[in-house]
């Protein structure tokens, strides 16, 4: 390392010239049997599976936003349970910011079908064993799979909009 590398902390480097606002999005673990709801995103010719979800809107809460987007994304409709799992996803150059809040969520009605969304390709209940074979983002499936088998014992109960 240079000299000037082993100078330099995390307080005295510069910031990225384009910081981004963190963006907040909301996801759903949907299970059906031993499955996991998952969709198939396509962007610049690269494939990779998420747990449905999306952002949440100014104003918006996050159940409220979870279940537009598994409406928007898939076609059904769910009631958001309880807080499993919070990460941040920040580009190197910190020029994205992805903070992802993952809930349980009870499947009410429906048939899960692919919405409106252009990137989205696919949409399926997956094994949890097969996930370990699909390209995830963010990568947090060991995670996921953990919480599944402890029957997501590890969770926080979700309050919703408290605003008096």
């Amino acid at each position: 390392m240079r000299k000037r590398e082993m100078a330099m902390s995390p307080e005295t480097a510069p910031a990225p010239a384009t910081a981004a606002t963190p963006r907040i999005r909301v996801a759903a673990i949907v299970e059906e049997a031993d499955s996991v709801l998952l969709v198939c995103h396509e962007k610049a010719g690269r494939r990779y599976w998420m747990l449905p979800g999306g952002g949440v809107d100014p104003g918006e809460s996050l159940g409220d936003a979870l279940s537009r987007e598994l409406w928007e994304e898939t076609a059904i409709r769910i009631a958001p349970r309880n807080l499993v799992l919070v990460s941040d996803a920040i580009a190197p150059d910190a020029s994205r910011h992805i903070v992802n809040i993952c809930f349980t969520a009870d499947l009410l009605s429906g048939t899960p079908t692919l919405g409106d969304d252009p990137r989205l390709v696919e949409v399926a209940f997956v094994p949890w064993t097969e996930l370990d074979r699909l390209p995830f983002y963010p990568d947090f499936k060991s995670e996921l799979q953990r919480l599944a088998r402890s029957g997501f014992s590890d969770t926080a109960p979700y309050l919703g909009n408290l605003w008096v």
